[in-house]
């Protein structure tokens, strides 16, 4: 995933040099299938047994990434065979991200934080390593890494297997014959968990900004800041994306050290949200670079707080028998305002200025920190409640 977070906008802006719009047409083609298929694929994991299934989604993987090596090494790349591309890699994700968030509610209550501390440490440093790969571009091809890329989905897909292994007998699940009325039924009562909880629903209200917001404005600013404000090429994209990741790692390893989860998780995310906001207005400044990398490993670090937190208090809060389900619709608020995002700030670095644009989304966001301060129950969401 590293790879992929360097290598696609990339071969848009980079390679084929496309617009700040169309750079944001091609992140929306990622993230949009999210707002179609999150919701059945967190019931779809529900139904199957996680390891097997997520073994052949990342199987899957191999299909888009092949047309892409082949059309790179043909000549024939277009950035319409990108956007197809972008839909593929994004249906497969909608699929795999509940699936694998729903393995996550095998921890115990009482250290979920460290548990998805850990699991966040270990993801963001997979993805620093594919960032540093990535970043090599100018001295490794574009196919061979993408050829790499290949490989390690087949990896991945060996290792979730066995580590995660199916029973050697096991009975068809009920549930693999449940009529499309039942799948509704059981999609309701994801819904109805956030329905019934004010709080997980204020959560996913912040969660929705985030995307649209900071994750909307990291898809399409970063490679445009390497690229227009800085002069910088693959590889000054890539470290950027590598001092983010180890600022997400750093929050997350001090998460990982606490003994017991913070009381009131909820008010940490508002003010993380409110920091990131108030970073992206420095870096409309356009500080020096030094500056720029410091501000980048910040904005990481909250980043990687506000998602533990999020994750946290989302696994403390929802039964483990619909952790899918919640997980899909927590995923959708998140991955359904970034696409949104990512096109409405492409617009708007258009029409207004690469800096405008940050100006007017760290408006935005000190607006809405200081609303959910004010109004919402998030704000004293405590994290010593967990449900079985």
């Amino acid at each position: 995933m590293g790879l992929q977070k360097v290598l696609y906008p990339w071969l848009v802006v980079g390679v084929l040099m496309e617009s700040p719009s169309r750079l944001g047409l091609a992140q929306m083609a990622v993230l949009l299938p999210n707002l179609i298929f999150l919701l059945p694929g967190g019931v779809a994991s529900d139904r199957r047994h996680r390891g097997t299934w997520l073994s052949f989604l990342y199987l899957l993987y191999l299909l888009p990434l092949g047309i892409i090596l082949a059309s790179v090494m043909t000549g024939d790349l277009t950035f319409s065979l990108l956007l197809l591309f972008g839909v593929a890699f994004g249906t497969i994700s909608a699929f795999v991200q509940p699936a694998r968030e729903s393995l996550l509610g095998y921890a115990a209550p009482e250290i979920m934080h460290q548990t998805v501390a850990k699991v966040m440490m270990t993801q963001f440093i997979a993805q620093g390593v594919g960032f540093w790969i990535a970043g090599q571009l100018d001295i490794v091809s574009l196919p061979q890494l993408l050829g790499f890329q290949i490989l390690i989905f087949i990896i991945s897909s060996v290792l979730i297997k066995r580590s995660h292994p199916a029973p050697l007998m096991i009975e068809k699940p009920a549930t693999e014959t449940k009529t499309v009325k039942h799948s509704w039924q059981e999609l309701r009562e994801g819904l109805q968990i956030f329905r019934d909880d004010k709080g997980l629903l204020h959560l996913l209200m912040i969660v929705f900004a985030t995307g649209f917001l900071a994750f909307g404005v990291y898809l399409v600013g970063m490679p445009l800041i390497a690229r227009e404000l800085y002069n910088g090429g693959a590889g000054f994209y890539a470290t950027l994306q590598i001092v983010f990741s180890v600022g997400i790692v750093s929050a997350n390893f001090g998460v990982m050290k606490r003994s017991k989860m913070f009381n009131r998780p909820g008010r940490l995310m508002v003010i993380s949200f409110l920091m990131r906001g108030s970073l992206v207005g420095i870096v409309a400044t356009v500080p020096s670079m030094w500056v720029l990398i410091l501000v980048v490993y910040v904005w990481g670090f909250f980043s990687g707080l506000s998602m533990t937190l999020g994750r946290t208090i989302l696994h403390n809060q929802v039964p483990h028998l619909v952790r899918s389900r919640a997980a899909s619709v927590y995923q959708l608020c998140l991955f359904g305002g970034a696409p949104l995002g990512a096109w409405v700030c492409g617009i708007a670095v258009e029409s207004l200025g690469l800096s405008a644009a940050f100006m007017a989304v760290a408006a935005s966001s000190f607006t809405v920190a200081l609303l959910t301060a004010l109004f919402s129950p998030l704000w004293h969401v405590r994290g010593d409640t967990a449900k079985a």
